[in-house]
């Protein structure tokens, strides 16, 4: 722990002098923000008769944020995550990874941003700011695997006009794992391989969205991989109601070396039933192989179809606590649904 406290105050003086000028600490400083949420859960009933009865309390995730204005139409991010499933060290201690490290050049082209480092990718990013909620869960492409959020690599985005936007990323297909640098023994692929995303955004009214957006991603064995996502939404104070689609397809993923094709389906909505009170609930349907030439039928590629239903309180504007069911039956004869009861906490600042 002291290791990062070092850590983040070097980061904090970087950001005040990135170029060791001297300047003074009277100077802009960077803006700090975090969030936390978490839960405390009990697995009434799962699949995998082992589950069955877990429960604990967890965290989900923390952020650390650090954005910083360089100079005039020039800023940058430096965030870390502690995320249990995905930044545990070696020996089960909890620990921190870094999640957005970018430089952002505003309107280098019209009205835009140029975006280099690592950052967010939009089939995933673009998806939870839509819908909300994301401490209850994933949206259905993060959910199931097909994308990363993040990726290592250079953006332009432009804004034409407050109806539309679009933005194309070049990256490393990589994550948050970054890449490596080949030498006498390493003989990585990640550096020979990239994605290119893309995205068209559409808000014809106020509090109407449609967006529009996809992805390509080299892979080694011409296991090719591409997405195409679709999402409408509409939300006013009172209601939100939202629809998403995808579809992916990797190239040679089968075993006997066909394609192999995903889908999704999700149906996401909320209603307000008081000032500080809504009732959330979502119903996803997802298909892990459309083709049907899996010869051993289980769990992990059966259909699935998947229930959420919470009450959002708002104890105060960014601290909530949210009971919440999990409900995922499996297109598998004879086999059992999960069943998960969760109180979720969720705070910012």
């Amino acid at each position: 722990m002291r290791s990062f406290y070092i850590f983040a105050a070097l980061l904090l003086f970087v950001l005040m002098d990135p170029f060791g000028t001297g300047a003074s600490f009277g100077q802009s400083l960077p803006k700090f923000s975090g969030l936390m949420f978490g839960d405390y859960y009990y697995m009434m009933q799962n699949h995998d008769q082992t589950q069955k009865d877990m429960q604990a309390f967890e965290y989900r995730r923390i952020y650390l944020t650090a954005d910083y204005t360089i100079a005039d139409g020039f800023w940058a991010r430096f965030r870390l995550e502690s995320d249990p499933t995905a930044s545990n060290l070696g020996n089960g201690k909890l620990s921190t990874m870094v999640k957005d490290a970018f430089l952002d050049w505003k309107n280098p082209i019209g009205t835009g941003d140029l975006v280099v480092g690592l950052q967010g990718t939009w089939n995933i990013n673009m998806a939870e700011g839509i819908f909300g909620y994301r401490p209850l869960e994933k949206t259905i492409q993060d959910l199931h695997g097909i994308s990363a959020s993040r990726d290592l690599g250079i953006s332009l985005t432009q804004k034409f006009s407050d109806a539309f936007s679009a933005g194309l990323l070049l990256g490393n297909n990589s994550g948050n794992s970054g890449t490596f640098i080949p030498n006498a023994g390493n003989t990585s692929t990640v550096n020979r391989y990239k994605s290119g995303y893309l995205y068209l955004q559409f808000i014809p009214v106020n509090g109407f969205t449609i967006l529009l957006d996809g992805q390509y991603a080299g892979a080694p064995a011409q296991k090719n991989a591409s997405t195409g996502d679709v999402i409408v939404n509409y939300a006013n104070n009172d209601f939100g109601l939202g629809v998403q689609g995808f579809v992916n397809s990797i190239d040679h993923g089968e075993a006997d070396g066909s394609t192999l094709s995903r889908t999704g389906f999700s149906l996401n909505g909320w209603l307000g039933l008081a000032d500080n009170i809504r009732l959330v609930a979502r119903y996803d349907y997802y298909t892990p192989n459309t083709n049907g030439t899996y010869k051993n039928l289980s769990i992990a590629n059966s259909t699935q179809s998947f229930v959420l239903a919470a009450l959002d309180f708002a104890v105060k504007k960014n601290v909530h606590f949210m009971p919440n069911i999990e409900y995922t039956s499996y297109g598998l004869s004879g086999s059992k649904p999960d069943v998960l009861l969760r109180v979720t906490y969720f705070f910012s600042f």
